[in-house]
């Protein structure tokens, strides 16, 4: 005899979270990464938005709203000087070895590369 979970239980399986924590992630086990920062992009509020309020898949919320950049820089070093104090904050890490990280990994990007 089998027994069902009870309400608000996880799955025996192993599949961990309920239903309104899982539908928060947009893509599923999907990771797609921002074209401007790196940033890991799971959960709605991650993806950055076109004019007409769509998602994009291409950019997250920090660099990208309303169908444009936020941050409108044509360097990497413009954009971290622009942009590092919100990223250290979102991803909560200290700004210092977060610019040199970035720093590094953005010009790899597709809105980096020349």
């Amino acid at each position: 005899m089998t027994q069902e979970p009870a309400e608000g239980a996880s799955s025996l399986k192993g599949g961990g979270g309920s239903r309104e924590y899982m539908s928060e992630f947009a893509r599923g086990r999907i990771d797609l990464n921002c074209e401007s920062c790196g940033f890991n992009m799971r959960r709605n509020g991650d993806f950055g938005t076109e004019a007409d309020g769509a998602y994009t898949e291409r950019y997250c919320a920090i660099c990208y709203a309303g169908g444009a950049f936020r941050h409108t820089a044509s360097t990497v070093d413009e954009f971290l000087a622009l942009s590092i104090e919100e990223f250290a904050v979102a991803r909560k890490s200290g700004s210092g070895k977060l610019r040199l990280t970035m720093k590094k990994e953005l010009p790899r990007l597709a809105r980096w590369k020349k």
